[in-house]
């Protein structure tokens, strides 16, 4: 089928316009072979200069692989240049709020899911909750050795543990993306405590939320928690939450 013809002056963006529609539709999928410069030149009405210029960004940012004598082919979504998403984050415009809320939906919805799992079967859990236990009592030792970094990290891996503990992988490479932003953010939000003992105490309750089985009780305290960082990020203004209680099948004491 013929392809319609390119005549905007942005040339490059046209190509890989029409690549991108070429993949989206399915026409071309990981692994396959594109057609060579001269055949996308001719389907698209262009120079091969722009085709060529236009595979050189998509091997950039791991789009697609050129391999000599056998041609350029599609890359599996792993090989896309996390570097590239990144640096597209933080050089955008985007309000700080507008992240947090996306960071917040993507865990959200994995918090939901492991409380599920854990109130149909909470054997089938086990193995989470027990590397969360492990965390907080990392965060419990920072808290008290005043080790900032410490504490940082430990609030880090404690959420990439819930977008991994999802088992949706496209969940987890959006949270890898957003890594840089969110050790500025948790960085910025534990700056406003006095008392870093609280960060302890509400990551617990996170956990108590999830062992409790009850769906309500989790989505508002991870709720809660969100709004709690954008409170302090932006105005500097912590809002108190509300205890969950112990679960008595909860293991941590």
């Amino acid at each position: 089928m013929q392809q319609p013809l390119i005549r905007r002056h942005t040339l490059v963006n046209q190509v890989m316009d029409r690549i991108r529609e070429l993949i989206a539709a399915g026409t071309y999928a990981p692994g396959d072979r594109i057609p060579t410069e001269q055949e996308l030149a001719v389907m698209f009405g262009v120079g091969r200069s722009s085709i060529r210029e236009a595979i050189k960004i998509f091997n950039y940012l791991g789009i697609m692989e050129s391999k000599a004598a056998l041609g350029t082919f599609i890359s599996e979504r792993s090989n896309i240049s996390q570097e590239a998403l990144t640096w597209a984050l933080l050089l955008g415009k985007d309000d700080v709020e507008m992240l947090i809320e996306v960071r917040g939906a993507i865990e959200l919805w994995s918090f939901i899911r492991i409380t599920v799992a854990y109130r149909s079967d909470p054997s089938s859990a086990a193995a989470l909750i027990g590397s969360l236990e492990e965390v907080l009592t990392r965060m419990e030792t920072a808290i008290a050795a005043g080790d900032h970094d410490g504490i940082i990290k430990a609030d880090y891996d404690f959420h990439d543990l819930i977008i991994t503990g999802s088992g949706n992988r496209l969940f987890k490479e959006l949270y890898e993306v957003l890594r840089s932003f969110l050790m500025d953010e948790i960085r910025k939000s534990q700056a406003h405590y006095t008392d870093r003992s609280v960060i302890l105490s509400e990551h617990t309750n996170l956990l108590r939320a999830i062992t409790s089985g009850d769906v309500g009780i989790a989505e508002a305290c991870f709720t809660r928690h969100i709004e709690n960082i954008k409170s302090l990020i932006v105005h500097g203004i912590h809002i108190s939450q509300p205890e969950v209680p112990a679960s008595p099948v909860m293991p941590r004491h």
